[in-house]
């Protein structure tokens, strides 16, 4: 079934109609490669040694960047679900992107870019069926979460997966904070003794985050303006996630989140 914007996100490939030249040859190259990539082999054992490459220490610094940068979050935004302003319109999409095609194929360039990152694939448990799909497949799911939440569309829903991305993501972190794979210090759970203590996403694993999908921005060529601002949203709107586990300091990151009393 298609949306209000005529797109089918189940038959999507990423690739907006409409695209000559140059341009299409660029989408559906990319479209191809997140068509075809996969999270790596399960190992039943935490990651030991270091996890630095160019890819991902470079999409590391956007992230940090635009996290030094970034707007507060509205106050508890994880149990509001509030989203703080500027995510971009619809028209913006369209200009910057090619359309919600473009939105999506975004999204699975950014898993595209996690999979291949020693920091960030440890929390891919792919002996899950639900998780061993493709980048794209991923990408869909998040992009349609918040299309859904901040332009109203009804995205997720067509993907099958229930009435809202918004309440199914808990149980989707809640299985990668819990993989297997993940480092012995990220295996801890925090607040220690605390009742709501569990594993926790680390501080360079948000910021990673971010400064993914800041590159697939640039990677289908969006405007420097674009990718700035998209990446100053993505970094406030993770306060939701929060706290944070700050491997450098050894304390936990708040941002707008009310600490636990």
């Amino acid at each position: 079934m298609a949306s209000k914007s005529g797109v089918n996100i189940m038959d999507s490939m990423g690739i907006p109609p409409g695209l000559t030249g140059d341009r299409l040859a660029l989408f559906t190259a990319l479209s191809s490669k997140a068509r075809s990539s996969y999270p790596p082999p399960f190992q039943n054992s935490p990651q030991e040694g270091p996890v630095s490459t160019p890819s991902g220490d470079r999409t590391l610094s956007l992230g940090q960047w635009a996290m030094a940068r970034r707007s507060k979050a509205p106050k508890d935004s994880g149990s509001t679900g509030k989203l703080g302003p500027g995510f971009p319109t619809m028209d913006t999409i369209v200009r910057e992107l090619g359309g919600v095609d473009g939105f999506f194929l975004m999204f699975g360039l950014h898993y595209c870019f996690m999979f291949s990152n020693p920091r960030m694939n440890v929390l891919f448990d792919s002996r899950h069926a639900d998780t061993s799909v493709s980048a794209l497949e991923h990408g869909k799911r998040v992009a349609a979460t918040l299309l859904d939440e901040a332009l109203h569309t009804n995205f997720y829903r067509q993907l099958g997966r229930g009435f809202s991305g918004a309440f199914a993501v808990m149980g989707t972190h809640n299985q990668a904070k819990m993989c297997p794979m993940r480092p012995r210090s990220q295996q801890v759970d925090l607040p220690q003794g605390h009742r709501k203590a569990n594993r926790r996403f680390t501080t360079k694993q948000r910021d990673t985050w971010v400064g993914q999908l800041m590159c697939g921005a640039e990677d289908l060529g969006a405007s420097k303006k674009f990718v700035e601002e998209w990446g100053m949203w993505l970094a406030m709107t993770t306060s939701a996630y929060a706290p944070f586990f700050n491997e450098d300091t050894g304390e936990l990151e708040w941002m707008e989140e009310t600490r636990y009393g």
